[in-house]
């Protein structure tokens, strides 16, 4: 009986002891599991002020995959944001780094991450997803394939997501919306679905970001209908009279891109009421905003004669005529390309108007800037002022003597340009020779 009970009791200890022997090795497992891990994040760390580790170094030394092991759940959460964060870095190095980062696995695990209801893992996850697009953009769909827009979505609507991880995932969605390749994203519905609740949020950030997201969105005609077909233009359109002016620069971006499209799609614009819209900021203080309208009005019209007249009706050109008087560069451009577009046509009495104007002396100021696009157009219109009625042409030609820009016009005769050379041979022959 004693014999029994001593040979059970032993046996007990020798249970409990290797119970203990594996909770040991299973302590120093994690302790070196830890370990790896700080090693790879101090390393991260070490490097963020410096040169980020090369591809190699970093396949070599397995630091990817012992980061990308870390984001998993049975990690403690400071580990986890740490070790996003060295990822993030990591991204920034190049589409390289971003790509080898995807293909460890990373993806699905930062958009766990980005879930969480922990704040500071939740912000790390979504912002190392924002460096691996921002880096790689050629990652887009198959971030997208992992349900990420499905889960921003839930994170959107949700009224309990702080405004720091709103305002994070809407910096995120504004790099989803960039790639290289011409198809819209997958999962657009969802994409515009969340587009057209955070262009009405409050903050103006937020804002911003959206209507970037936009921008980048608007290239290539079946994108562009798909954006008008949403809700989002009418939005758009009021945000031109939003007292921050970042949202205004954004919101005015995103139109430009838009009116690139067909006539048809540029007509479909019109009546959202865009030009009355527009009309207060081309007197706007900053001078970016009143370029970026510049822009988006040769845009529109590029479209029709339709188009080229109701910029006319809208009583814009005044206004187009103040800048290209205006001393920056970018401003004047902009407003004679503008003009050269709406000139197009070749109306006497448009063309009569701008000669009233006084566009003939900033024209030919013009033509002694760099810029072929401008001079070719610039060319165009005076060749056409000079052609308007014979009555004028003693008149335009003399302010082109007088202005000095008659050299100039003799000089681009032999221009690389073989179109600026054309045009600028026929004015010399058919009017100062």
């Amino acid at each position: 009986m004693h014999k029994r009970k001593r040979r059970f009791l032993k046996k007990g200890e020798n249970l409990m002891m290797l119970r203990a022997i594996r909770l040991e090795k299973a302590r120093k497992a994690e302790q070196q599991k830890e370990l790896t891990i700080f090693n790879a994040i101090t390393k991260c760390k070490l490097a963020s002020s410096a040169v980020i580790p090369g591809v190699n170094e970093l396949l070599q030394n397995n630091t990817i995959g012992n980061l990308v092991e870390s984001l998993g759940r049975g990690n403690k959460n400071k580990i986890r944001a740490e070790a996003a964060d060295a990822l993030a870095h990591i991204a920034s190095g190049s589409a390289e780094h971003s790509n080898l980062i995807a293909k460890a696995g990373a993806v699905p695990r930062l958009i766990r991450l980005f879930q969480s209801s922990d704040s500071e893992v939740s912000e790390k996850g979504v912002l190392s997803l924002g460096n691996l697009l921002h880096f790689a953009p050629n990652l887009r769909d198959f971030i997208i394939s992992h349900g990420f827009v499905e889960k921003l979505l839930a994170i959107i609507q949700d009224t309990n997501t702080s405004t720091l991880i709103l305002s994070h995932s809407t910096w995120v969605l504004r790099k989803l919306c960039i790639s290289p390749q011409p198809s819209p994203p997958d999962d657009i519905a969802g994409i515009l679905q969340a587009l057209n609740i955070l262009l009405y949020k409050p903050e103006a950030k937020i804002l911003e970001d959206s209507l970037m997201a936009v921008r980048n969105l608007a290239h290539g005609s079946e994108m562009i209908q798909m954006l008008l077909g949403s809700e989002v233009v009418p939005r758009i359109i009021y945000l031109l009279e939003h007292d921050d002016d970042m949202v205004q620069k954004a919101a005015v971006q995103a139109l430009r891109n838009i009116a690139s499209g067909s006539a048809e799609q540029i007509q479909e614009l019109l009546t959202h009421k865009l030009l009355p819209h527009i009309s207060a900021l081309m007197s706007h203080t900053d001078a970016d905003i009143r370029c970026q309208v510049l822009w988006l009005l040769l845009n529109v019209a590029d479209g029709s004669h339709c188009q080229r007249q109701a910029i006319m009706n809208a009583g814009l050109l005044p206004k187009i005529l103040e800048n290209l008087k205006a001393e920056a560069i970018p401003l004047k451009t902009a407003a004679a390309l503008t003009i050269s577009m709406l000139a197009i046509d070749k109306d006497k009495n448009l063309l009569c108007y701008l000669m009233r104007q006084g566009v003939i002396p900033e024209f030919c100021n013009l033509l002694f800037y760099e810029d072929t696009d401008v001079i070719c157009n610039v060319l165009h219109v005076l060749g056409s002022m000079l052609d308007v009625h014979p009555s004028f042409t003693a008149e335009v030609t003399g302010i082109i003597e007088w202005s000095g820009a008659l050299n100039n016009i003799k000089m681009l005769q032999s221009n690389e340009n073989e179109e600026i050379s054309l045009v600028a041979r026929k004015i010399i022959s058919d009017y100062f020779s």
